[in-house]
């Protein structure tokens, strides 16, 4: 006899804070990459988003994007509290919503779930997806707080990290599975969480809609070059994505002659930081271009042979993976998360500090095939991080929760 799911579509609802166009980070990026990849798996998909308002009296939005459904709700954009006012003030929205949509699961994202998982867990299966750790994250505010990190990490990471924490432990405890989106990510929520929850968390890696990137790519001016001096940053620009390090790279760049350019994209509390820096140091090799999305990344983004991702902590940054599967050449330092993306530095520069990374791309530009080097890691990554792969992963955990 047929299961239930082998006779009709899967109906999943993806909860979560920001969808694009409203994005901070990258987990807007997951969440439609996710929700398109789930669609061609034959999935049936709604997301509940919200939207930055400064009224409360303002509409629920309903929109599409290409046949999936979009739910809009308002919520105040408080930096630090988002996913807390985007809940409380939708709470009975958001369940009353579910609970028409009648799903066969749903599944939201860390922070974004809890307190809603009370009543959601009630409605259908619920599967959380955790993009950081609070343990983590607190460690590295608490290293920055004498070396650039600013009050907003501070509030968020350190005086908020009781609250952070207890959401997280409500969130896997509601849950029916949990998803990390690395192995690192997995092992630094287990040792904060306990080993109890070991067997509920599962890895499942971000995956990247190629073929929307490679359209995005192609958009782009025909004029507009590749150059392999070209070094292209973009995240929100806070200490530990180590953002800092961008103005040493530049001063040693530019004292070592060798040409190269960075092009930074994000904007956060370092950015008049750098601003200044820059300018006090005399570096024309660094451009601040601030937050951008769509044809203005994508021109930086086809300009640049190079990405570096010189963060000190990352679980699956989006950029990171987007940027290998167009072939770009990722420059990060030596942690567990460079090595877990790049095949132990296969198919990327890993440096020790910012001297040894000055060292390593003065060999890459003289002694590799930059172009060849660039194909095998496209090669290794659309294998790797594209979205069908994920969503199978997903719809794979989904069916053995629902069945």
């Amino acid at each position: 006899m047929p299961s239930r799911l082998e006779t009709k579509h899967l109906n999943v609802v993806l909860l979560t804070l920001e969808y694009p166009p409203y994005i901070f980070g990258g987990i807007g990026t997951f969440v439609q990459n996710l929700a398109i990849g789930l669609r061609k798996e034959g999935a049936k998909v709604t997301v509940i988003s919200g939207y930055p308002v400064s009224s409360p009296f303002k509409e629920i939005k309903e929109e599409k994007d290409g046949d999936i459904d979009i739910i809009r709700l308002p919520y105040f954009g408080i930096h630090g509290v988002m996913n807390a006012t985007f809940q409380m003030s939708n709470l009975k929205t958001i369940s009353e919503t579910i609970r028409q949509l009648n799903p066969d699961l749903i599944h939201g994202q860390g922070l974004t779930t809890f307190p809603a998982s009370i009543k959601l867990k009630n409605l259908a299966p619920l599967v959380v997806t955790f993009h950081s750790c609070p343990k983590v994250e607190k460690a590295l505010s608490i290293h920055s707080i004498l070396r650039g990190g600013s009050l907003q990490d501070f509030e968020k990471d350190i005086i908020g990290y009781p609250a952070w924490s207890y959401i997280t432990r409500k969130e896997l405890s509601n849950s029916n599975a949990a998803v990390a989106v690395s192995k690192n990510l997995r092992a630094d929520i287990i040792d904060e969480m306990g080993e109890g929850f070991s067997e509920k968390i599962f890895e499942i890696h971000n995956g990247i809609d190629i073929e929307r990137l490679e359209s995005s790519y192609k958009s782009v001016d025909d004029d507009i070059r590749e150059e392999n001096t070209t070094i292209l940053f973009a995240g929100r620009l806070v200490w530990k994505k180590g953002v800092l390090n961008l103005i040493n790279l530049a001063v040693l760049l530019k004292k070592e002659q060798l040409g190269f350019k960075l092009i930074v994209h994000g904007d956060g509390p370092l950015f008049k930081v750098l601003e200044r820096k820059a300018r006090e140091l005399g570096l024309t090799n660094i451009e601040l271009k601030g937050f951008a999305t769509g044809i203005p990344f994508m021109e930086s983004m086809k300009k640049s042979k190079f990405v570096v991702i010189p963060s000190f902590h990352e679980a699956c940054p989006m950029i990171l993976l987007e940027s290998m599967c167009l072939g770009k050449i990722p420059i990060m330092f030596n942690f567990p998360f460079s090595k877990e993306f790049t095949d132990n530095g296969k198919y990327g520069i890993i440096a020790s500090d910012i001297e040894d990374m000055v060292k390593k791309l003065k060999v890459a530009i003289a002694e590799l095939d930059l172009q060849e080097y660039s194909e095998d890691i496209k090669e290794f990554s659309i294998v790797g991080f594209n979205v069908k792969s994920m969503a199978s992963r997903y719809m794979a955990l989904y069916k053995k929760i629902v069945e």
